[in-house]
């Protein structure tokens, strides 16, 4: 049932802004209408990138204007500006003379590519596409969240179970990416789906007996093509790749089968898929860029000269703090969360968006001490638990130097570190369980407590979240203000 009603909230949500389907017509969308077709389709970056590979070509096919090309730094906004330039490719890579899509190829490889080749069609809307790929994060939360208790903790409650797959679900931003089906929400939902599949494949392979061979090679060769296509989604989610290490360790390291011919046979398909998939996607960069190590995401037509970016200090500290430990706001009337600034004394200019709270499963850091002898029994659970917080303040420190604080970044990391915080529910239940059984008074009295925590919190996420889609841009209050205002009567029922 849990599922279902979550499964149900994926497929609804992408179209509760009416312009989300991606078509046009003279009465609907008309500004994006070809002024030609019945019904045509808005144009997708993805699309347009589709339509170029298909014709041999990596970089689009529509011409930058001349007043661009004729200026000595076309990133520079202010320029753009002065020369009246109105016609470019907004967040479009601009390099040499030619368009590029910066962001990661594999959401078009995977949907508009193939969509094109099949029907001939241009520009499949990314809705439908995050519509699939979030069933795909929804059943990998179940995976890896499944795979964590038959491993670790096989005596936890069905009910803890279930709870942690709706915190992980629930407090990450899966939901909010819906809501946003563009393509900056796109290629991160892309990344976090295949990631996290990736891991469900990776733990499930760790636990399949060798004698089962066949199934074992078949979950790691496709677990590692998954989480090695993540580079070419969003590339810092690869540092999670790391996750690898603990999950065979005991297995290759520690009962030596590496050295065997069927585990060397075994590490050969676990990592030709990633030898495969580096080598593509370094070629693709170079083709385009001419270093296999450049995406591109520098040479971007926005609002600020992403080549003069630079590394610098003071936009830490803000970027920590609103990411990790800024308190939601709330108030009285609907939607009751009320977005935040990212605030800074810096005299460089801060690329940011509207916040609503960081990840405050970080605030409960200084426990971890407690689970430390659960977590030693447990070295993968362990890993993953500690691992996670160090992942994310690289990642909050790599995302605001190299692009800024937005919301949407805290689904970089927000999955798999709501995984650890998973973890330890399930170690703190099965201490409790284990000593209740030995008759001890206070941890049965704990017990239940612990439980109708868990529930509570969970609670409180799924209110949050509710919240959040009602509160954040793209602001269904003017976008679907029959939506927005219906359910502010139910939910508001006593004005």
């Amino acid at each position: 049932m849990l599922g279902l009603v979550l499964a149900a909230f994926v497929v609804v949500i992408p179209f509760w802004e009416p312009s989300n389907t991606g078509l046009a017509t003279k009465d609907y969308n008309t500004a994006f209408w070809d002024g030609e077709s019945t019904v045509s389709f808005v144009y997708q970056q993805y699309g347009a990138l589709a339509h170029s590979l298909l014709n041999g070509r990596l970089d689009l096919e529509a011409d930058p204007p001349a007043e661009l090309l004729a200026l000595d730094n076309p990133y520079d906004a202010g320029a753009r500006d002065a020369a009246q330039i109105n016609d470019i490719h907004w967040d479009h890579a601009f390099y040499n003379g030619r368009y590029y899509v910066y962001f990661g190829i594999v959401p078009c490889l995977l949907f508009q590519l193939p969509f094109e080749a099949l029907t001939g069609i241009q520009n499949l809307a990314y809705a439908p596409c995050m519509v699939l790929l979030g069933l795909i994060f929804l059943a990998a939360c179940f995976g890896v969240v499944g795979q964590a208790v038959r491993r670790w903790f096989p005596q936890a409650s069905a009910a803890a179970y279930l709870l942690a797959v709706a915190a992980v679900a629930l407090g990450s931003q899966f939901y909010y990416l819906l809501l946003r089906p563009y393509i900056y929400e796109y290629a991160i939902l892309c990344g976090a789906a295949l990631l996290m599949l990736g891991l469900w494949l990776w733990l499930s392979a760790a636990s399949t007996p060798v004698e089962k061979r066949g199934a074992l090679v078949v979950k790691l060769v496709f677990g590692s093509l998954c989480v090695a296509l993540v580079a070419g989604c969003r590339p810092q989610m690869e540092l999670f790749a790391f996750l690898a290490v603990p999950i065979f360790w005991p297995r290759y390291i520690g009962q030596k089968r590496l050295r065997s011919r069927a585990g060397a046979g075994e590490a050969a398909a676990f990592l030709l898929p990633v030898v495969l998939v580096a080598a593509g996607l370094m070629w693709y960069n170079a083709a385009r860029f001419g270093s296999p190590f450049d995406f591109g995401a520098n040479y971007n037509l926005t609002g600020n000269d992403m080549t003069q970016r630079g590394f610098n200090a003071v936009r830490i500290g803000p970027a920590v703090f609103t990411s990790l430990f800024e308190l939601p706001s709330w108030q009285g009337v609907f939607p009751f969360l009320r977005e935040t600034d990212v605030q800074t004394n810096a005299v460089i200019r801060t690329i940011s968006e509207k916040f609503t709270g960081g990840i405050l499963w970080v605030l409960a850091l200084p426990l971890l001490p407690a689970f430390r002898r659960c977590l030693h029994r447990r070295r993968v659970a362990a890993c993953v638990v500690y691992g996670s917080p160090a992942v994310m303040v690289v990642m909050t420190v790599v995302d605001c130097e190299m692009a800024g604080v937005l919301y949407r970044y805290l689904m970089d990391y927000s999955p798999v570190l709501l995984l650890g915080a998973a973890l330890c529910w399930f170690c703190a239940e099965a201490a409790l369980s284990r000593r209740a059984a030995l008759g001890e008074g206070t941890a049965a009295a704990a017990l239940p407590a612990l439980r109708t925590v868990m529930a509570a919190a969970v609670a409180y996420t799924a209110v949050y979240r509710f919240c959040t889609l009602f509160a954040m841009e793209p602001y269904l209050q003017g976008m679907n203000p029959s939506l927005y205002y219906t359910v502010s009567r139910l939910v508001q029922f006593w004005m």
